[in-house]
């Protein structure tokens, strides 16, 4: 398949929205379950996570207890070159549509967090591959978001996961210079360390 990034978005986006009530709510259930197992065994404090859309697989069921974990929320910080902060996520939390219409917390920039002091962001993709290759939706908040991951290669913070449906596996996507490799893959199925080629 040699589509163009713009085919492969269209492709992936209606695999994704293809899965029934019931597949997604399933498909959540398993991934919570991949999510606290690896949780457990790195000990991180402050999670990255998302409120799923279009067809994303959904945390909702890790969201609603995080265990010991604190779980952050992306949020758009609207400057020159649009970028992702992140606001924890508590009890009586106010949200807001941003300006694509999806929905995230409202809360003052003093309260948001940078990339660089979260442990772990998990992050929603369109399609994925082996080789930590992804898609996303092709505005480029994460990439420009955690761009210092990819010019200083002893950052070890945040770990990136990228979050997908197993129907998202693609078998080799192409790598653009300004992609942020993904560290692991978590599907409903299975836990993908990247293969290095």
């Amino acid at each position: 398949m040699n589509d163009s990034p713009a085919q492969l978005r269209t492709h992936y986006r209606q695999l994704r929205l293809s899965l029934d009530a019931e597949a997604q709510a399933e498909h959540a259930l398993l991934l919570q379950r991949r999510i606290d197992r690896l949780l457990g065994y790195s000990r991180p404090k402050q999670v990255a996570g998302y409120l799923a859309c279009k067809g994303e697989i959904s945390l909702d069921p890790w969201l609603q207890n995080p265990g010991r974990h604190q779980a952050w929320l992306p949020m758009l910080y609207e400057s020159l070159e649009p970028r992702l902060r992140f606001a924890p996520l508590r009890s009586g939390l106010r949200w807001k549509r941003n300006r694509y219409g999806i929905i995230e917390p409202d809360v003052d920039w003093g309260e948001t967090r940078d990339p660089r002091n979260l442990d772990i962001v998990l992050m929603p993709l369109l399609a994925f591959d082996r080789q930590g290759n992804r898609l996303g939706m092709g505005g480029g908040f994460y990439d420009r978001s955690l761009a210092f991951r990819r010019s200083r290669r002893h950052w070890t913070r945040p770990r990136l996961i990228g979050v997908a449906h197993a129907i998202q596996e693609h078998p080799s996507l192409p790598r653009q210079p300004w992609d942020v490799p993904l560290d692991a893959i978590l599907t409903e199925r299975e836990l993908i360390l990247p293969q290095v080629t």
